[in-house]
């Protein structure tokens, strides 16, 4: 069965489990603001792990780490070019989901301004 949304549900109107633990997945993989903001940094074109480093202000060791957590949950994708290692948004799809969160997130915030 599907939703009005085109998501697949379950006879009882749930997400399947399997699909449930992804998108939990992927949530949680980008509920971190440096996390956010390096994929907010690749939505604007690819770089290496070096210079995601010095984009976000952290150290590379730290970068790698975020890099892991986001190609394990497969947000990002990577290539290699010469020795470097290439890190991309995996898709246009996920390029929009970042930027529909931050501009939820803009939205939610103008909501609060104007309610104070």
């Amino acid at each position: 069965m599907t939703s009005d949304f085109g998501v697949l549900e379950t006879q009882e109107g749930m997400i399947p489990r399997d699909l449930l633990e992804m998108s939990v997945l992927v949530l949680k993989t980008m509920a971190d603001p440096l996390r956010l903001q390096m994929l907010w940094v690749l939505c604007r074109g690819d770089m290496s792990l070096p210079e995601l480093a010095q984009q976000i202000g952290v150290s590379p060791t730290v970068a790698g780490q975020f890099l892991t957590k986001l190609r394990a949950a497969d947000v990002l994708q990577t290539s290699k070019v010469g020795r470097h290692t290439i890190y991309s948004m995996h898709d246009e799809r996920t390029r929009q989901f970042i930027y529909q969160t931050v501009d939820f997130a803009g939205h939610r915030l103008a909501l609060q301004d104007s309610e104070a």
